[in-house]
C-alpha cells in the first residue's frame, strides 16, 4: 500500500507548471526539472546539490515559486531516501512558503506530501487530517484532477482506520475524477477492492482484483500486485479455501520486490499456516518475519548512515556556496570537521557493532537457558507421566486381583450352594422312598415345601446380586448387546466369566461336563462369535 501514496506526490511534483517570469527564472526552472529527473534516477546527491543552489538563489532574489519547488523537492529527495525526519523539515518549510503565495495549489501539494509521511509512519489519524486538507484545497481551487488523487489517498487511509463507509464515498468520487489518469484510476480500483473486502463483499472484491491483475504485469507494478494477491488470499481464507489462500500468499512472496513488503507477506503466511494447524511452517514464517525485521533494521541503519553522509556533503556544499570567498581560510577547519566526523562515525559504528555483539551473545545465552529449562521441564513432565502411568497400572492390577479374589469367593459360594442342594435332594429322595413316610400326610407336605424352596433358589438370586456388585454393569451391558439371551444362558455366561472349568460349571448346574461343553457351543453361536473366537475371550472385553 505504501507504493500508492508514493506515486501520487511524485507525479504531482513532476507536473507542476513552470510558468516563467523572466529569463533567469526560466533557467532555474530548467535546473529544477533536471534535478527532479536525477531524483527519479536515484542520483540524490546531484539532485540535492542542484536544488540547494536554486534554493539559495531563489531566497536571495525572493522568487517564491522557485523557492517552493526547490524546497519541496529537497524534502522529496529525503523522503525517497527514507529519511522522514529531514523530509518533514523541508516539507514544513515549503508549506510556510506556499501559504504566502497567492496560488493555493502549492499548499495542497505539500500538505499531501506531509500526509504521506504520516502514513508511512502509520500515524493514520494525522495522515487523514492532512489528506483531507489537501483534498479540500483542491476542491476550493477547482482542481478536480488533484482532488481525484487526494480522494484516492483518503479512501486508502480511511480503509486503514476501518471507516469503510466514509472511505467508500471518496472512492466513488475518485472514480469519476480519475478517468483521464489510468494509473491513479487503477489505484482507486485497488482501494475499492480493499474496501469491499472490509465490507465482507468478497465476490465483488474478487471480481475487481481478477480484472486488475492482468493490467499489472510489469515489474514496476509488483508492489501493487502483491497488495491485490494478499487481499485475494484473505478472501479465499474467509471462504474456507486455505489451500488457495496459501498459494496466493506464496505467489505474493515471490513477487515481493523488497524486504518491507515481505514482512507483511511472511506475517500472513505464518497466520494462515497456524490456522491450518501447520505449526512448523507457521513458526518458520514467523522466524522469517524476525529475519525480515532484522534486515529492515540493517537496511535502515545503512540508509541513515548514507543519508548522514549526504547531509554532510550538502551542508558542506551549501557552506562553500555561501562562503566561496573564505574557502581557502576555512579549508583547514573543514578538514578537521571531516576527520572528526569520520572518527565519530567510525566510533559510533564500532560501538554499534560492539553493542550488537553483546546483545547477540546475551540473546544466545538466554535462548540456550530457555532451551535447557524447557528440556528440564519436559523431562520432569515425562517422569511424572511415567509415575502416574505406573501408579495407574498398579491400581488396575490391584482392582483386577480384588475382582478375581471376589470371583473366587463367589465360585466357592456357588459350589457350596450346589453341593448343599445336592445333599438335600439326596436326603429328600431317601426319605420319600421310605414306605412309612407316604402314610404321613403332614410329613409329605413338608417335603413338598422343601422341594419348592429348593426350586425358588433365592440364594442364587443373592449370588447374582453379589456378582453384579463385583463385576459392575457386566450383566447390564451383556443384555444390551444381546437382548435375546435367556436368564439360564446369562447365568451360564457368568460362570464362564468367573473362569470356572467345565467340570465346575457342570457340578453347579448338576449336568455332565459334555452337556456343559455343548451348551457353551450353543451360546457362542447365539452370540454370532467366529469359530476361532473363545467365549471367555469375548465376554472378557465387555
Amino acid at each position: 500500500m505504501k507504493l500508492f501514496l508514493k506515486i501520487i506526490p511524485i507525479i504531482i511534483l513532476f507536473v507542476l507548471p513552470s510558468t516563467m517570469s523572466g529569463q533567469s527564472e526560466k533557467e532555474y526552472e530548467v535546473i529544477i526539472d533536471s534535478a527532479i529527473q536525477k531524483m527519479f534516477r536515484k542520483e540524490h546527491t546531484k539532485s540535492l546539490e542542484m536544488l540547494i543552489r536554486v534554493k539559495t538563489v531563489a531566497e536571495q532574489k525572493k522568487w517564491a515559486k522557485q523557492n517552493f519547488r526547490a524546497t519541496n523537492n529537497i524534502g522529496l529527495n529525503y523522503y525517497l531516501m527514507t529519511d522522514f525526519g529531514e523530509a518533514l523539515k523541508f516539507y514544513l518549510e515549503a508549506y510556510d512558503i506556499a501559504t504566502n503565495m497567492p496560488d493555493k495549489k502549492h499548499v495542497m501539494t505539500v500538505v499531501n506530501n506531509i500526509a504521506v509521511l504520516y502514513f508511512q509512519e502509520k500515524n493514520n489519524k494525522k495522515a487523514y487530517e492532512y489528506f483531507l486538507k489537501a483534498y479540500q484545497t483542491a476542491k476550493e481551487n477547482n482542481r478536480n484532477d488533484k482532488a481525484g488523487a487526494y480522494a484516492v489517498n483518503l479512501g486508502l487511509v480511511l480503509n486503514k482506520l476501518n471507516q469503510i463507509n466514509e472511505a467508500y464515498k471518496y472512492i466513488q468520487e475518485a472514480e469519476n475524477l480519475t478517468k483521464d489518469d489510468p494509473k491513479v484510476n487503477i489505484m482507486n480500483k485497488m482501494a475499492l477492492a480493499e474496501n469491499l473486502y472490509l465490507k465482507k463483499k468478497y465476490k465483488e472484491s474478487e471480481a475487481i482484483i481478477d480484472n486488475l491483475i492482468p493490467q499489472l504485469q510489469s515489474p514496476d507494478e509488483n508492489e501493487n500486485l502483491v497488495f491485490l494477491l494478499l487481499i485475494k488470499a484473505q478472501i479465499s481464507e474467509k471462504k474456507g479455501d486455505f489451500v488457495q489462500a496459501k498459494t496466493l500468499a506464496l505467489q505474493a512472496r515471490k513477487l515481493s520486490p523488497n524486504i518491507n513488503n515481505r514482512e507483511e507477506v511472511y506475517n500472513y503466511l505464518s497466520k494462515i499456516n497456524a490456522e491450518t494447524k501447520n505449526y512448523d511452517a507457521s513458526l518458520k514464517y514467523k522466524d522469517s518475519v524476525i529475519i525480515a525485521n532484522d534486515s529492515i533494521s540493517k537496511v535502515n541503519n545503512s540508509a541513515l548512515f548514507n543519508n548522514g553522509k549526504i547531509k554532510f556533503e550538502m551542508q558542506n556544499y551549501q557552506f562553500e556556496l555561501k562562503e566561496s570567498q573564505q574557502r581557502l581560510k576555512d579549508e583547514r577547519k573543514i578538514f578537521y570537521i571531516i576527520i572528526a566526523s569520520a572518527v565519530i562515525i567510525i566510533l559510533l559504528v564500532l560501538l554499534f557493532l560492539y553493542n550488537n555483539s553483546i546483545k547477540y551473545k546475551q540473546q544466545k545465552k538466554i535462548t540456550q537457558l530457555e532451551f535447557e529449562k524447557k528440556q528440564s521441564d519436559n523431562l520432569i513432565l515425562t517422569q511424572q507421566l511415567k509415575e502416574q502411568e505406573t501408579l495407574s497400572l498398579l491400581e488396575k492390577e490391584r482392582l483386577k486381583n480384588e475382582i478375581e479374589q471376589q470371583n473366587r469367593q463367589l465360585t466357592s459360594q456357588a459350589l457350596t450352594i450346589s453341593s448343599r442342594n445336592d445333599v438335600v435332594e439326596e436326603i429328600i429322595e431317601a426319605i420319600v422312598n421310605q414306605p412309612e413316610i407316604s402314610n404321613n400326610s403332614s410329613l409329605v407336605k413338608s417335603i413338598k415345601d422343601l422341594k419348592i424352596q429348593l426350586k425358588n433358589n433365592n440364594q442364587w438370586d443373592s449370588f447374582f446380586k453379589h456378582f453384579e456388585g463385583v463385576n459392575q454393569n457386566f450383566i447390564t451391558t451383556l443384555k444390551e448387546r444381546h437382548p435375546d439371551l435367556s436368564s439360564s444362558e446369562i447365568r451360564f455366561i457368568c460362570y464362564v466369566y468367573m473362569n470356572l472349568s467345565h467340570k465346575e460349571i457342570a457340578s453347579i448346574l448338576n449336568i455332565s461336563p459334555e452337556s456343559c461343553r455343548k451348551r457353551k457351543e450353543r451360546i457362542s453361536k447365539k452370540l454370532n462369535l467366529p469359530e476361532k473366537t473363545n467365549l471367555f475371550d469375548y465376554i472378557s472385553t465387555i
